[in-house]
């Protein structure tokens, strides 16, 4: 009975390792669906079919169904990069749920088969007795072959079970380096009327290493004095227009900080443990790939929704931006992740330097989606207000 229970005990770690197999196998398929470089490039490829939708509008209504069905895009790749993500979670649960059902199994058939072991020496032992007493051996060879008493207890515990195959295999990793959005080329304003007086700035673009910053790198910087001038040169001494500027100049500069949160154009505090291990750009990347898996940057220096990264997302993101995670020597503890945006600043110049550097519409329109919604007064303006944004009078 000893040994039947032992062989079904080894037989279902047999099982266990083979379901532990398919298991593994799941997981990687589940690891090997979520292809940040395809993510990228079909983000990539929803941009270009905007971009070239918005150049051919002739119509505002135009331009945001573009906008509206260019966002739709987005939405639907990022769902079906966080349903992928979801699954890998669900598959790699269900593997550790195995390995440890597997060390208990492993554990119990090991002392299974003691048990058995010692019930066949006690079997042997029994019998030789019984062939020397029936033999008339003196009571001496009867005594020295008495089992032993310790042979009949249960052994109390068993050595650990050798893992040769259970051990977790390490995630893929993408290593091709995702690909940084370019600068988009500036397109052709079409709010400008040819009989304004003043002569064409179309020429005109941002330029981030200017001696003198102009209106628009302030602005983004929030400087409280381009902002007065620029709503005194635009809107004089009417008080309602001055409100009304005000307000919709907040409201494109609030959209522009947005929108550069969610391309993550950040810059970094220097000597932060964590950062500091990567350049700015490698830096950007892992950002964007902490934003892909739900850790987003709320903009005041903490995560949004209060969801923090695990060590094991941040390998990940790592992994998404093209790095090697074996090579981080640095990962924070759990505190300390929580604090990682700590003194991180939305670089909203650079952003729109890189991204918007003619201040067309198509340009604002592009880097804004939904957000230029609302500035639609301000666009009615915008041949009055591009060149002041341009200057660098200020």
């Amino acid at each position: 009975m000893a040994r039947q229970e032992a062989e079904a005990a080894a037989a279902r770690v047999v099982e266990t390792k083979l379901l532990l197999d398919r298991q593994a196998a799941a997981l990687a398929l589940a690891q090997a669906a979520i292809d940040p470089a395809a993510a990228h490039e079909a983000k990539d490829e929803a941009h270009r079919s905007f971009r070239a939708t918005v150049a051919a509008a002739r119509t505002r209504g135009q331009v945001e169904a573009a906008a509206i069905a260019w966002l739709d895009q987005i939405n639907e790749i990022n769902a079906q990069g966080r349903v992928a993500q979801a699954q890998v979670r669900h598959e790699r649960e269900a593997e550790d749920a195995l390995l440890s059902q597997l060390e208990k199994l492993s554990d119990l058939a090991e002392a299974s088969a003691a048990m058995a072991e010692a019930a066949m020496d006690a079997c042997r032992a029994a019998t030789a007795a019984f062939e020397a007493s029936a033999a008339g051996e003196d009571a001496a060879v009867l005594e020295a072959s008495t089992v032993p008493s310790a042979v009949l207890e249960a052994p109390g515990a068993s050595a650990p079970a050798v893992m040769s195959d259970g051990s977790r295999s390490a995630p893929s990793t993408d290593t091709s380096p995702p690909q940084t959005p370019a600068a988009s080329a500036p397109a052709t304003q079409t709010g400008s009327r040819p009989d304004e007086g003043p002569p064409s700035t179309d020429w005109q673009v941002i330029d981030l290493r200017a001696p003198h910053p102009q209106a628009i790198t302030l602005l983004m910087r929030r400087d409280s004095r381009t902002m007065s001038v620029l709503i005194e040169q635009l809107a004089g001494t009417d008080s309602a227009a001055r409100r009304s500027l005000q307000l919709l100049l907040s409201i494109f500069v609030d959209s522009v900080v947005a929108a550069a949160i969610d391309d993550a154009c950040f810059e970094f505090p220097v000597g932060q443990p964590f950062w500091s291990q990567f350049t700015p750009e490698e830096s950007r990347e892992v950002a964007r790939g902490l934003a892909v898996l739900g850790f987003r940057y709320d903009g005041f220096g903490g995560f949004a929704d209060g969801r923090v990264p695990a060590q094991w997302d941040l390998a990940l993101a790592v992994g998404q931006a093209g790095l090697l995670p074996a090579r981080v020597r640095y990962w924070p503890k759990p505190d300390e992740a929580a604090q990682l945006f700590l003194g991180v600043r939305v670089s909203g110049d650079t952003f729109i330097g890189l991204r918007a550097p003619a201040l067309t519409l198509g340009e604002l329109v592009t880097i804004l989606g939904r957000r230029a919604e609302s500035l639609a007064d301000l666009w009615n303006d915008w041949p009055r207000v591009r060149p002041l944004l341009l200057s660098t009078s200020f």
